[in-house]
This record gives C-alpha cells, structure tokens and sequence, in this order.
C-alpha cells in the first residue's frame, strides 16, 4: 500500500470541557466521560474531582446525650472544592424498638452536616438498608462516619462507638485511587466503589478536562510510530547458556518541511505534549495516535528546504484504531 494519501495531524486547540459527572461504565470502576483524547497540553489537563474528603472530619463524641461532633473539613463534592466548619453537635437516633442501629453522618454539596438513621435490629449488619445495618446515603452526599448504638437507652455516645475506616465508613477523594486514562477520556479507579448510595449506586465523580483540535502538519513525512523493541542477552555458565530478555520503547518521530522555521505553527508548539493522528490513508478511517512531548531540531541548508526533524517523546506506545 502507497502512502501517498497519508495525512499527519498534531493538536493545535484544545476545546476545553467544565466539570461534569462521569459516566459508569457498569463496575463501578471505570468512569467515563463520552469524549475520547483528554489533552494533555499546558493549561487543558484533566482535572479529576471524586467526591469524598480530602482533609480533616474527625468524629468525636459531643457533650450531651446522643450526638457527636465533627471536626472541620474539606472534601470534593459534585466537582467543587469546600471547605466545611466544624460541628460541635450531630444529633444521632438511637433505636426506638430492636436495640441496635447505625447512623451515617453525612455532608451533602451545600456543606450541611446531619446524621441519617439505619434500619433497626437485634445486632449489627454490613449490607446497606438491612435491619441493623448502616443505611444508604443520599446521592450528591458524602458519608463522613458511622456511629453504631447497641442501646435505645439516650446517654452520651463513646469514641468505641465511632467508626471512620476509610472506604468502609469514611468516603476519601483519594482512596480508591483515581488513574486518568487519556485516550479513552476516562478514570479507573485501584479498585470498585462502593455501591452505598441510593439505588445501590457508587459516589460521584466529575472531571473537566480538554480534547484537541487537530491540524494538518503541511508537507510532513516519513512519519515513524513508537514501537515496543525486544532485546536478548546471554550469559554461560559451567552448565548452560541462559537467556533473559528486556522491551524497550522507542519514540514516534517524522519529519516536515518548514516555511520559515520561526512563524511555524509546528515550531511553536515545540516543548508541549501533544497529540498526533497519523492515517496511512485519509479517505480511511484507520490511524494511529500518538501523545507526547514535541522536540524538533531544524536545519537550515543553503539553498535547500528548511528541515525539522520531530520526536514525540511518549509515555507508551500509541493507539491503533482500526475501524
């Protein structure tokens, strides 16, 4: 196949996105937005906001019977940052007929701090919205702790009453830990959230974020992707030769003729991380993508065309669309 009708592309705009709820793709780990290509371009990275505290929140018994106090905090909630005074006292409820019951305290986006009451039981429970056990949280809210009363008789509530087990009793912003997916537009997270929210749904998470404006890179060629390189070596012994192998990555690069090779668009742009759209056709849809930081080095000939030689230093190997 000629790549006579080969066509390069580099991001030369980005259109940015405002912060917006992720999709789940159904695991309640990986979220996504809808948009593939999250730019990587200084000023447009991705921004990624799970909902869950940051700092702060410790639980404390209060003064008084049946009530707790929280220390202040500052959490992620709907996107947005907040910070959240301290309250010196959540009123929690104690069990009106069986003996045990657990109260979520929860902050909603607005920063209000109140105690949802469980189901009552005759013991405790883990499964959400079962007697006994703690209950579900309101969607957009965030659960800061879980008090659990064994006693419907009102008295002050003890610190061995409390409970703030990260990813158990506690939602953070940064446990599970969020990985940004570029390519795909997306997060996934080190393992699944819970499914604490109403409708047995996992917290929010929201992301702004950039996709590219691709550009022509005009009279480009020799464009070479990054490729994953296998190397061996050999060792003897008394017995045997032994092998072991290693991978190296080797940058995408190509090469274009410039203008001036100072006005240049593609001059400009140098130092930045980018992404490249290579087609070997472009009346087809198959291309691969590259992202990385864009070196060039120009030559500047008597009398010849003004040359950049450009790498695109990648973090791994590109993508392959194949349609």
């Amino acid at each position: 196949m000629s790549t006579d009708n080969a066509l390069l592309e580099f991001e030369g705009g980005q259109n940015a996105f405002p912060m917006t709820a992720l999709q789940d793709s159904g695991d309640a780990q990986t979220f996504t937005s809808g948009e593939e290509l999250w730019s990587q371009a200084a000023g447009f990275a991705p921004v990624v906001r799970p909902d869950g505290v940051l700092t702060g929140g410790a639980c404390t018994p209060a003064s008084g019977n049946d009530a707790v106090a929280v220390a202040a905090f500052t959490a992620f909630a709907s996107g947005e940052e907040m910070a959240v005074p301290a309250e010196a006292s959540v009123s929690v409820t104690r069990a009106s007929v069986d003996t045990h019951i657990i109260n979520s305290i929860v902050c909603d986006s607005a920063g209000n701090v109140t105690a949802v009451a469980g189901s009552e039981g005759t013991s405790f429970a883990e499964t959400r919205g079962t007697a006994g056990g703690p209950p579900f949280v309101p969607a957009g809210s965030i659960e800061l702790a879980q008090v659990r009363l064994s006693s419907g008789d009102a008295g002050p509530v003890v610190q061995t009453e409390i409970f703030q087990l990260p990813n158990r009793h506690q939602e953070r912003a940064d446990f599970p830990v969020p990985t940004v997916d570029n390519i795909a537009g997306g997060v996934e997270f080190s393992s699944a959230l819970p499914l604490i929210h109403t409708d047995n749904k996992p917290k929010g998470v929201f992301a702004s974020f950039a996709t590219p404006e691709f550009i022509e890179a005009f009279d480009a060629y020799d464009f070479v992707p990054s490729e994953v390189a296998y190397s061996s070596s050999s060792k003897q012994t008394y017995n045997r030769v032994k092998n072991s192998r290693s991978q190296s990555l080797n940058n995408a690069t190509f090469s274009v003729d410039l203008n001036d090779g100072v006005s240049d668009t593609i001059a400009s742009v140098q130092g930045q991380e980018l992404y490249f759209r290579f087609y070997p056709d472009k009346n087809r849809p198959q291309h691969i993508i590259e992202q990385g930081v864009l070196a060039i080095a120009r030559t500047f000939p008597a009398g010849g065309d003004i040359v950049a030689a450009c790498t695109i230093n990648v973090n791994e190997k590109g993508k392959e669309v194949a349609l």
